[in-house]
């Protein structure tokens, strides 16, 4: 049988990115050897991210509050384990020698109960470092310390099995085949789907939905765990803002006005939404509407209408997050409406021409109904505040959105142990996952959820894989 291998460790990782990173410094400091996997150079969306990791109160109220926000999609004991090792992600951080500050703004979903217990961090950062980033140094430097073995740009592309048990991964490296052995055990943590067009097809409502993270997030894990009888659950769940996209970047920009002078409309114009008083992370569920009168997605896209005041008061995007941080948004919008990103017009029928709105006739009287309710100070038609009605004016301008996802939530379906399950309900030997792939965020998602879960789920994957007899 050891013909076969290529290489071996105690537990192999797939997946570099923060789940993957945390499950091998896990795995390594439970005394054994591990070899980590990865497809590109790592990094994945923990790299990508803005801001902070969750790391909750340990008590009933945290508890109840995630049992809320998954809407009966996840097991009570999968809620308390996590709620377990998650509020230890402080502790587990600071051994690693980092320094950690809580992060405002406080719980995504204030108003059920047990928010107060959702308490955000971030690693404290270089200065202009943003969270995600700072965190991924902070765990990539701590694998680096414990010499565990990346290999890069190496592509799992099997599982492998004996009768029952995951024995190893084979691997393409170089255009050659390359096997692993895995003495006790797997963990996938290969994160999401973003860039898979016909996953997002099948699984998430509403089309097309594009993507701000990383790119290689292609639902790889997911077909693997699939091909040795996985069950799934949570396909369905995203973390998902809306955002613009331009045939030059892969990636998505993500919307964030710098000034209240704006409305988003849907394809015939009309407003239908209290634009300012979304939830960041669940926007996606406002255009996700199928017009059953016009049989399609009338919201997508929608439309981002905004004047000129608005346009000079700052970028229309966040600059610096997800896979376009490098690019240099202009200050005052004007590079982008010169490389035709964000179209203008000198009154609303011009715009409606430029941006391909369906009825010019509609979007005026949507314009001069917002004005109207702007001077009034009452929005009486979606509830937006008097302090965010601020008329608009003079030259216009507008861009395309389309709901665009942070990352997805689905994946292998996995227990309290981290252990990947069949169809049936029961664990496939020697296989877990961590991470966003298979998240325990089943339906509203929790701000720093994720970057949470990475370091929880991966500690406890990692730990329970090395705590697994050895194969002889």
């Amino acid at each position: 049988m050891a013909s076969l291998w290529d290489e071996e460790a105690d537990v192999v990782v797939l997946g570099y990115g923060g789940a993957g990173a945390v499950a091998a410094i896990s795995a390594h400091d439970a005394g054994v050897k591990v070899i980590v996997v990865e497809k590109d150079e790592g990094g994945g969306n923990t790299c990508l991210a803005t801001l902070t990791f969750l790391c909750p109160i340990k008590d009933s109220a945290a508890k109840e509050h995630i049992r809320l926000l998954s809407f009966g999609t996840v097991e009570e004991v999968t809620i308390e384990v996590f709620v377990e090792w998650s509020s230890n992600n402080v502790d587990f951080i600071r051994k690693l020698g980092g320094d950690v500050e809580v992060c405002p703004p406080g719980p995504t979903f204030p108003a059920l109960p047990g928010s107060e217990t959702m308490v955000r961090y971030r690693v404290k950062a270089e200065e202009g470092e943003l969270g995600g980033a700072s965190l991924w140094h902070l765990l990539s430097q701590n694998v680096e310390r414990r010499n565990i073995r990346v290999y890069r740009q190496t592509a799992a592309k099997r599982l492998m099995r004996s009768g029952d048990e995951v024995i190893g991964v084979e691997t393409e490296q170089g255009g050659k085949l390359f096997r692993v052995r895995a003495r006790r055990g797997v963990v996938i943590a290969t994160g999401g789907f973003e860039y898979n067009e016909a996953m997002k097809k099948e699984y998430l409502a509403g089309y097309p939905i594009y993507a701000f993270g990383h790119e290689g997030n292609r639902g790889d894990g997911i077909k693997l765990a699939q091909e040795v009888g996985a069950d799934l659950w949570h396909m369905k769940a995203v973390a998902a803002p809306m955002g613009y996209k331009f045939p030059e970047r892969e990636a998505a920009f993500i919307m964030r006005m710098s000034a209240y002078g704006f409305i988003i409309v849907d394809q015939q114009g009309r407003r239908f939404c209290n634009e300012t008083g979304l939830e960041h992370y669940s926007m996606w569920m406002e255009v996700t509407r199928f017009d059953m009168e016009g049989l399609r997605f009338s919201r997508i896209p929608s439309y981002l209408i905004f004047d000129e005041e608005t346009r000079l008061r700052g970028p229309i995007t966040r600059v610096g997050h997800g896979a376009n941080r490098s690019y240099a948004w202009s200050a005052d919008n004007s590079e982008e409406i010169r490389r035709g990103w964000i179209g203008s017009g000198k009154d609303v029928g011009e715009l409606a021409g430029r941006l391909g709105v369906g009825s010019a006739e509609q979007l005026g009287e949507t314009v001069a109904a917002y004005n109207d309710a702007c001077r009034r100070g009452r929005d009486e038609q979606f509830g937006r505040s008097a302090a965010t009605l601020v008329k608009l004016g003079g030259q216009l301008y507008g861009v395309p959105l389309w709901p665009c996802l942070l990352n997805t939530q689905g994946g292998p379906r996995r227990n309290a142990r981290g252990e990947i399950l069949d169809a049936w309900g029961r664990p496939i030997r020697r296989l877990y996952g961590a991470g966003e792939l298979g998240s325990i965020w089943g339906f509203l998602y929790q701000s720093g959820g994720n970057l949470g879960e990475c370091l929880a789920s991966g500690r406890m994957a990692g730990l329970h894989a090395a705590c697994e007899v050895p194969l002889e």
